[in-house]
């Protein structure tokens, strides 16, 4: 069995590689429609990403008072 605190990072390292890449494309997005361009649909749903292609650079651990606005279950 995993070690929760391992799951844990692990999630979070994945949170902000999604949140990096969702910011990417909206920079893309924004500089493609100042350009007046538009990238065809056929030609984004083809590219595919790889996470095993790029190592993850290790988390810190998380304080106590990170998680205190998460929400609690009764």
């Amino acid at each position: 069995m995993k070690d929760i605190y391992e799951l844990i990072r692990q999630k979070e390292a994945d949170l902000e590689r999604i949140q990096h890449e969702v910011d990417a494309l909206r920079l893309s997005a924004k500089l493609l429609e100042e350009s007046g361009r538009t990238p065809a649909p056929a030609a984004a749903a083809t590219t595919i990403y790889s996470p095993a292609s790029k190592p993850q650079p290790a988390q810190p651990v998380a304080t106590p008072a990170a998680w205190a606005s998460a929400k609690q279950f009764p």
